[in-house]
């Protein structure tokens, strides 16, 4: 019970954030901000490795940097320890744009916790982070402030509550 719930929820709220992107998304593409979220939350990254942490193909990462980078929001360059390898960096206009994208991101997050308690959000939270940690050896989520974000008062951003 336990995984498909887990399963479908995240089926669910995926859906939920593609269709919410897709009408307010700057012009974006669900999956070009996730790239954009990943490229930043792992600044310097080889594109490979990239692709391997967001569980997409190499090509299809290679189309999302391609309009990110005709955008101006990500730049690749020449990794010195291996030529064939290109490492990629967020822009500073990627952190505006996500800045930009942030009150989507609340408005996200907090359609998801209607209803739910800040204790029951913040339990939750935590569980998801433990079980995360036990699925993988990446490092924390980021917060929100490492995307040059402030959340508004009264409220966190919604990548600071772990949304992927």
């Amino acid at each position: 019970m336990f995984g498909f719930l887990l399963t479908d929820t995240s089926r669910l709220f995926r859906q939920f954030f593609e269709r919410t992107v897709q009408e307010n998304g700057l012009g974006l593409t669900p999956g070009e901000i996730r790239t954009l979220g990943f490229t930043i939350r792992f600044r310097g990254s080889r594109q490979a490795v990239l692709a391997e942490r967001m569980g997409v193909e190499p090509m299809t990462l290679s189309a999302y940097l391609d309009r990110l980078e005709a955008r101006g929001l990500i730049v690749r360059t020449v990794d010195a320890a291996d030529r064939r390898a290109k490492l990629i960096e967020p822009t500073e206009e990627a952190a505006r744009v996500m800045r930009e994208l942030d009150p989507l991101f609340v408005d996200i997050y907090r359609r998801a916790t209607r209803g739910m308690s800040d204790d029951e959000v913040s339990l939750m939270s935590e569980a998801l982070q433990k079980l995360r940690s036990n699925l993988t050896t990446e490092p924390p989520i980021s917060t929100a402030n490492d995307f040059g974000m402030v959340p508004p008062p009264g409220s966190a951003s919604a990548l600071e509550k772990g949304a992927d």
